[in-house]
């Protein structure tokens, strides 16, 4: 090591060792931390990203904007009429009518069967915008039930009892004896019965809430752990399994992830007597998270340095102290900050497009489903990345996404509204945020890997896979965002098939990659949609998305045809 680097690393060390040893040093940064705390609260959301990160197209360009010439109107072959341009006056992106002539270069890049489907579909919108939805369901069904009714449907699950009336008579039988062993207090008197009672009848969930009550009392946190995890993949939305999911997160004193639960609690049950305690314990538990941190910033700061320290010796960077204490103090600025953060170097990163069209079309379907996931707190954001892969992922604080790919890849608005939906309550259900929070120690030595999507703050939002229970909620969520705004409520079910189609390929597994989707997922999306009561024949809004796909389609061919030419300059 070079006199200079000893001499750099011993300045940095003795002033962060003075500013942890001072007189007042620690107790300022303390302040200084939980004043940054309070300035954003922190309410809960996720974040999803994919596993490959883009490459630049132009390294030289500082702001990640991309530089394409002006888009005229839209080529069309010389037997082809002009394609209609989208009327954005009203913020909907969509037209009144299209004209016979001007199909088909609307339906290119469609087969026949699709085509003729997209036909009866585009007729069907106008019925269903014209206020004849009988005639509109017609219609849909028309075009819709022979495939939906080919696939193949998941064993039904029993309804879920709430109510000690509607219990079977055998499974009374395992209640009362719980409810004796209760009075007596007897442990095993108590937890055999009840164990008996979820394995036999796992849909009365009174029995699983109080089951877990009592693995609690009697310290058996992990198991209680596992019943909870096991009900809630069977009932993934369900107020009585959330609150006990709470409480035995509570008991763990895992405070974000018992915040993250209760509002997930609201989310999914928003007119729940309830609600409105759970919103408000919800809140309580993020304080204690915040008091929690606060607390171990302190220890965690030095051993930070002394990695961060490390990490200067072994790359000669200074990256390692600071990335650890920015880290661990973002991290207590909550989701937005978080987003915003990572939002701000994806956007320096990425290629973007910019064409107010796309734009508007995108941003007017993002702001309709985000108005009612009820985190009114995030300022949302909606992005269309230079990518014609079929891909899109979600940063804390509502920032979304979406490949060129998730438009050209897709057939209607609804299908589109599905995987922006979708994204949309992993955010607002804080799903990437808790992943965030829990490899966040793991920052500094990210650092030290030569690899892009793992180093600095990024790497804790680079995350591999959802959990079962993440995509499971997600697409609950998704699909009542979808059906609530007036979509068709087979959206997403309609993109997860579309993306089966193309598994072979590179756009189905890379969204794979950060989503998984076997073959039971179409089948449980169909399963929830007939289970959950949700309509499927409702707005697709096909013309105004096949419009908008062959815009980016010609968008994309700019692009390409730039960045080869850019890419001939390089060339010695």
């Amino acid at each position: 090591m070079s006199l200079w680097r000893r001499l750099a690393l011993l300045i940095v060390v003795g002033f962060l060792g003075a500013l942890l040893l001072g007189q007042n040093g620690l107790a300022v940064l303390g302040q200084a931390v939980w004043a940054q705390a309070s300035a954003d609260p922190l309410d809960t959301v996720e974040v999803s990203q994919p596993d490959d990160t883009l490459p630049l197209p132009y390294p030289d360009s500082p702001d990640g904007t991309l530089r394409l010439p002006e888009i005229g109107p839209l080529e069309t072959d010389q037997d082809e009429a002009e394609p209609i341009e989208a009327d954005t006056s009203d913020g909907s992106g969509t037209s009144n009518s299209v004209e016979v002539a001007q199909w088909n270069i609307l339906f290119k890049g469609l087969s026949p069967d699709e085509t003729e489907r997209a036909k009866v579909l585009m007729a069907a919108d106008q019925l269903y915008q014209a206020g004849d939805l009988l005639g509109a369901e017609r219609l849909y069904r028309q075009a819709k039930d022979a495939s939906w009714n080919a696939e193949a449907s998941l064993p039904a699950q029993p309804e879920p009892i709430s109510e000690l009336a509607n219990l079977p008579s055998a499974a009374a039988v395992f209640w009362r004896e719980a409810q004796a062993g209760i009075e007596a207090g007897l442990e095993t008197r108590i937890i055999v019965p009840l164990k008996l009672l979820v394995e036999k009848y796992p849909e009365f969930l009174p029995g699983q809430a109080l089951y877990v009550d009592y693995l609690l009392k009697y310290d058996r946190a992990d198991e209680a752990i596992a019943v909870i995890d096991a009900a809630i993949a069977q009932y993934p939305y369900h107020p009585i399994l959330l609150k006990a999911q709470t409480q035995v997160l509570m008991a763990q004193e895992k405070w974000l992830e018992a915040a993250i639960a209760a509002r997930q609690f609201t989310l999914f049950n928003p007119d729940h007597p309830e609600t409105e305690a759970m919103l408000a314990l919800s809140d309580e538990n993020v304080q204690r998270f915040r008091s929690q941190m606060n607390q171990q910033l302190t220890g965690n700061l030095l051993s930070n340095i002394v990695t961060g320290a490390a990490g200067y010796i072994l790359t000669g960077g200074l990256v390692g102290p600071f990335t650890a204490i920015n880290s661990t103090m973002v991290l207590l600025q909550g989701e937005t900050g978080i987003g915003q953060q990572v939002a701000n170097q994806a956007l320096a990163q990425l290629p973007i497009m910019e064409d107010k069209i796309v734009d508007d079309y995108v941003n007017a379907i993002g702001t309709k489903l985000a108005a009612l996931t009820g985190r009114d707190e995030f300022d949302y954001e909606f992005h269309v990345v230079m990518d014609d892969s079929l891909n899109a992922f979600a940063l804390p604080g509502g920032k979304i996404f979406l490949n060129a790919g998730a438009l050209t890849k897709t057939h209607s608005e609804a299908e589109l509204a599905g995987l922006i939906g979708h994204e949309l309550a992993h955010a607002v259900l804080s799903h990437g945020f808790q992943m965030v929070t829990e490899g966040n120690l793991t920052n500094s030595l990210a650092a030290f890997i030569p690899i892009r999507e793992v180093a600095g703050i990024a790497a804790s939002l680079a995350v591999s896979g959802y959990s079962r229970d993440m995509e499971r909620q997600a697409d609950v969520l998704g699909t009542q965002i979808l059906s609530a705004s007036n979509y068709a409520a087979d959206g997403l079910h309609n993109l997860m098939v579309t993306l089966k189609e193309e598994v072979d390929t590179d756009s189905g597994i890379r969204w794979f990659a950060s989503h998984p989707a076997p073959d039971e997922r179409i089948g449980y999306l169909k399963h929830l949609v007939e289970q959950g009561g949700f309509t499927r024949y409702t707005y697709e809004g096909v013309e105004p998305h096949l419009t908008i796909r062959l815009r980016v389609n010609q968008l994309m061919a700019t692009y390409q045809a730039e960045e080869d030419r850019q890419n001939s300059l390089r060339r010695p």
